[in-house]
């Protein structure tokens, strides 16, 4: 993760925070918005050390985050984008402090999907989860139109043609959890890819859950349509 500045104007500071622009940073501490350690502040280029300094802002202490790392369940109707006319994103689900900030999804989940998703605007610590490269495994939970014949399962583990796909799919290894329920552990990130490998063998995904990326498993006890910070540790799973 990358370190904390040891100082950085008031103004950058509040806009990191907030949402706000630069300018309009200024005018709210004009106007009497902003203290340092309860010392009122009129200028936005004043510096403030981040490891000592209590920053507040319309009454609210600032918590300044350089990147941000974020863990959501993701609920059903939101698509994993920063902007949609149409449709809901999970963006929406964040405080307007951080959606300013437009972090993007470490692999993005279909509308219809839930589960784990990981919001960051930090490119280089991403590609660690991203790149194909990497071959970082998710798991899914499955749930299916019909049941997997044990000649169905091993296909899938062994890989497929997918349509329009000019190759196989990368081995991957699926459990049979109960009746039409199966645990999917892939390395690939293809378009619709768990609904696209049953439907090579000619059945239909019904439910689809993201429990796990890499050794990042969903907080249990994060509700539906929440997030959280990712813990330092958590991040240094995908340096």
């Amino acid at each position: 993760m990358a370190k904390l500045k040891a100082k950085i104007r008031l103004d950058k500071m509040i806009s990191k925070c907030t949402g706000l622009t630069r300018s309009e940073a200024t005018r709210a501490l004009k106007n009497g918005y902003g203290k340092i350690n309860n010392i009122p502040q009129k200028s936005g280029k004043v510096l403030v050390d981040l490891a000592n300094d209590e920053v507040v802002f319309d009454d609210e202490i600032l918590q300044y985050r350089e990147q941000i790392y974020i863990m959501m369940h993701k609920p059903k109707g939101y698509v994993c984008a920063a902007k949609d006319e149409r449709l809901k994103t999970v963006l929406e689900l964040l405080p307007a402090s951080l959606a300013s900030r437009e972090p993007f999804s470490c692999g993005r989940l279909d509308i219809d999907t839930t589960g784990l998703v990981i919001l960051t605007d930090d490119g280089t610590w991403a590609h660690g989860i991203t790149s194909p490269k990497r071959k970082c495994e998710k798991s899914y939970l499955v749930g299916s139109a019909g049941e997997l014949s044990q000649e169905d399962m091993q296909s899938l583990e062994e890989g497929l043609y997918l349509d329009e796909d000019d190759k196989i799919t990368a081995p991957a290894k699926i459990e049979r959890l109960g009746e039409k329920t199966y645990r999917l552990k892939i390395t690939e990130g293809r378009y619709h890819q768990v609904k696209r490998m049953f439907e090579s063998v000619n059945n239909m995904v019904k439910s689809l859950h993201r429990e796990q990326i890499g050794d990042l498993a969903l907080d249990p006890e994060l509700p539906e349509g929440e997030w959280r910070d990712m813990s330092p540790e958590e991040v240094e799973l995908f340096k």
